[in-house]
């Protein structure tokens, strides 16, 4: 039986699945629906398209219940999950969409001045401007900062998410914070540096 506190981590949860506890089942897609909804929508605006891939990655996780534990991180499993089905379902090639030309990749997405303004107390009208950087980044850096910024994932799970190597997931970090460099005055690069650990720990 699951209690329900902050004591269960999520490898309870894995614990809990793996025998068969249909609760442990509901705890994960309560924990992880939006983060899987909100990556998947940057790649379809179906709405019911996405619900959909999502349902069937959790009908997906339970079938397979058996070898929930060796799961080492719920968050970038069902990422990954969620976004092989929805390319799937709008006849994309992963393959493709990860390594060909940036003209074929779509990766929609708007970074949130809010989210910066509360989690990372920067001033709006900084906040603002770094939304305006981001947003002129290539698909590919894109999502390699949402990934980075938003679900705090290492470059090695970002890699395979993306299915690319590590050294290039370093070179596309480091190609946005040259651009990041190139549209900001240095003090506001200073203050960009200091909102958060997207930018401390993109090394």
């Amino acid at each position: 039986m699951i209690i329900h506190d902050h004591t269960n981590s999520e490898d309870v949860l894995l614990q809990q699945l793996q025998n068969g506890d249909e609760k442990a089942l509901g705890a994960l897609m309560k924990l992880f629906y939006a983060p899987m909804y909100n990556y998947a929508f940057k790649f379809s605006q179906d709405e019911q398209l996405v619900k959909d891939c999502i349902q069937e990655v959790f009908i997906s996780l339970w079938q397979r219940r058996d070898s929930a534990t060796a799961i080492s991180s719920p968050k970038y499993y069902l990422l990954r999950a969620v976004k092989n089905k929805v390319v799937k379902a709008i006849g994309k090639n992963a393959q493709t969409i990860n390594s060909g030309s940036l003209d074929e990749y779509d990766f929609k997405v708007e970074f949130s001045t809010e989210y910066m303004l509360i989690e990372k107390q920067i001033s709006a009208e900084n906040a603002v401007r770094l939304q305006e950087i981001l947003s002129q980044l290539p698909a590919r850096q894109k999502e390699i900062v949402y990934l980075k910024f938003y679900h705090q994932l290492d470059h090695e799970q970002i890699a395979a998410l993306m299915n690319i190597n590590r050294q290039s997931v370093y070179n596309l970090l480091h190609e946005s914070l040259q651009k990041l460099r190139k549209f900001w005055q240095q003090e506001l690069i200073t203050s960009v540096v200091s909102f958060g650990s997207f930018m401390i720990h993109l090394f």
